[in-house]
């Protein structure tokens, strides 16, 4: 996929590895400056190298979205380091590990606290801070990455299912607010992404995969590039009247019934 994102600067969070990674990269490829963001510094050093390597721009800003003074100085020295940001993508975020899940009533309070944190309050405070800028500009494009989860949730994963539900309706919110201003704000609800993660997990094996292949027509997961070629058109021309929009990534896993009956 071919877009035109010469000039543009991209803050793109949580972009070490995986979605994240991906998404940075086809950005850069397509003539995009970019800030990778994450915890995880020698990740990020590496995903920076790996495009400067490949003749793209990018730097490495090390930070927690969940803090806001990390935040905020992350943001300013993107800033200052390119004059702007035009487009933030929200794709930060954490999920309970699999031996860890349960219901409810029994679920970990800290996990519940710090997957709000990371998967919710980091779309915000990401967003607060680079909206400084955007507004002064009367441009922007946000892309916040949810989850199918956040519109058809799973069992053992409430605070998972709770804060990508929150980022959907934030979404169109800030859709609302900020069109005035010039600035499209979109989400992704991606399905089942085959990254390094969900494989260490043994999601990708034996009958877990199969279960999970069975509720998807296209019978595969998702890869990172679908995913970051979703980012890619949101936060191109082509999608300049398109806000509020909540698009689906998961090969039909939710548009209803796959399985034979």
């Amino acid at each position: 996929m071919k877009v035109d994102m010469e000039g543009k600067t991209a803050l793109i969070t949580g972009s070490a590895s995986g979605i994240g990674r991906e998404t940075a990269k086809i950005f850069a490829r397509n003539g995009a400056a970019v800030i990778i963001n994450d915890t995880d510094e020698g990740k990020g050093i590496s995903a920076a190298e790996e495009i400067n390597k490949q003749g793209g721009t990018a730097m490495f800003i090390k930070a927690d979205v969940s803090d806001r003074e990390q935040v905020g100085a992350m943001v300013e020295r993107a800033v200052g380091e390119f004059g702007k940001i035009d487009v933030l993508v929200n794709n930060a975020g954490i999920n309970i590990a699999m031996d860890r899940r349960g219901p409810v009533h029994e679920f970990p309070d800290d996990m519940w606290q710090r997957i709000v944190d990371i998967d919710l309050n980091g779309v915000y405070y990401c967003s607060k801070a680079v909206l400084r800028h955007m507004v002064k500009k009367g441009y922007g494009k946000i892309i916040n990455i949810s989850s199918i989860v956040g519109s058809v949730p799973l069992r053992n994963q409430c605070a998972f299912a709770a804060a990508k539900a929150a980022v959907i309706n934030l979404t169109k919110a800030m859709a609302i607010e900020l069109a005035e201003h010039g600035i499209n704000v979109n989400a992704i609800l991606p399905g089942s992404i085959d990254i390094n993660r969900s494989r260490d997990e043994g999601l990708y094996a034996g009958d877990r995969y199969r279960s999970i292949i069975s509720h998807i027509p296209f019978k595969r997961p998702g890869t990172p590039e679908d995913i970051g070629n979703g980012a890619l058109y949101l936060a191109s021309d082509a999608a300049g009247y398109v806000t509020g929009n909540i698009l689906v990534i998961d090969g039909g896993w939710t548009c209803g019934f796959a399985r034979d009956w």
